[in-house]
């Protein structure tokens, strides 16, 4: 069934702002390592990331990602980014990247 966006119980159809959605939710997933979201109280990325990473990762671009993944996971759908703007985002993202693993 996919990730239901809220509002999506009121209109009982898919768009692509639910699409959108559920998008922000798998992008959520795979910054935390985990399969259920819970609030996030400290407001710090550090709390928000994957501790299997061991502190391991490209702290910029974990914040940009997580911030797509915020604006993706808007309660308003209006305030959801479109598809292709949340493309150009992780697009810019991963050009601007100069993080290489130490392993």
């Amino acid at each position: 069934m996919g990730y239901l966006a809220p509002e999506f119980a009121a209109v009982g159809r898919f768009t692509e702002k639910s699409d959108v959605y559920a998008f922000g939710v798998i992008v959520f997933q795979i910054l935390t390592g985990k399969t259920r979201i819970t609030h996030l109280e400290s407001g710090k990325l550090e709390d928000l990331i994957d501790e299997n990473l061991q502190g391991n990762y490209p702290k910029p671009e974990a914040a940009k990602f997580a911030g797509v993944a915020l604006l993706c996971t808007s309660e308003v759908p209006d305030q959801r980014p479109t598809m292709e703007a949340v493309l150009q985002e992780l697009s810019s993202i991963n050009s601007c990247s100069s993080y290489r693993s130490k392993n």
